[in-house]
């Protein structure tokens, strides 16, 4: 627990919180988790959504240890994603080491199920894992926004691969359109 602690402080890429503040890991993980059951139960979806729960409860603990790359400069090319891989794996591998062996097991196998993506309850999570985080970029409005070539994008990938939630990253890129209007910034598709 001491480990994960860190979550609390590891800042989130460059994006801000509303009102300019850094956004930490764990306060995404807290509403992604929040977000899981929440549009779990307004969809009627059929998956296992304790399961989906826990996904989303460990799907960044390897940034308690090794910081958290931010997508752009995985995006430009500063960090490979190889690297990237590389240093989570180690991360979970000292997060699982320092666990009980069944209960190491279980967190790493979840991180594990997340990275993949292959089960529905994944691909659930990875696709909220990024209308969460456009969320959050228009609600910390278009005076923080670093790229805003990268932004109209970001989720549409993990999204194809859970189009029950189409509907909801419609919602979030109407309100980031007319972020991109308040800042004369023009979006792209």
């Amino acid at each position: 627990m001491h480990k994960v602690e860190k979550l609390k402080s590891t800042i989130r890429y460059s994006g801000r919180a509303i009102k300019g503040r850094q956004e930490s890991s764990a306060e995404h993980s807290w509403r992604l988790t929040l977000m899981v059951f929440v549009f779990a139960d307004e969809l009627k979806l059929d998956l296992d959504v304790n399961h989906a729960v826990r996904i989303a409860i460990v799907h960044d603990l390897p940034e308690a240890i090794a910081g958290d790359v931010d997508a752009l400069d995985v995006y430009d090319g500063k960090v490979s994603k190889e690297e990237k891989e590389n240093m989570e794996i180690s991360a979970m591998e000292e997060l699982r080491i320092s666990l009980p062996d069944k209960l190491g097991s279980e967190v790493y196998d979840l991180w594990q199920e997340y990275v993949n993506g292959k089960t529905r309850e994944a691909k659930f999570v990875k696709a909220l894992d990024k209308i969460e985080t456009l969320t959050q970029v228009y609600e910390a409005g278009h005076e923080f926004y670093i790229r805003p070539d990268f932004i109209p994008t970001y989720a549409d990938n993990a999204v194809k691969d859970f189009p029950e939630l189409s509907g909801a990253l419609d919602i979030v890129k109407r309100k980031l359109k007319e972020e991109y209007k308040k800042g004369d910034l023009e979006w792209k598709e």
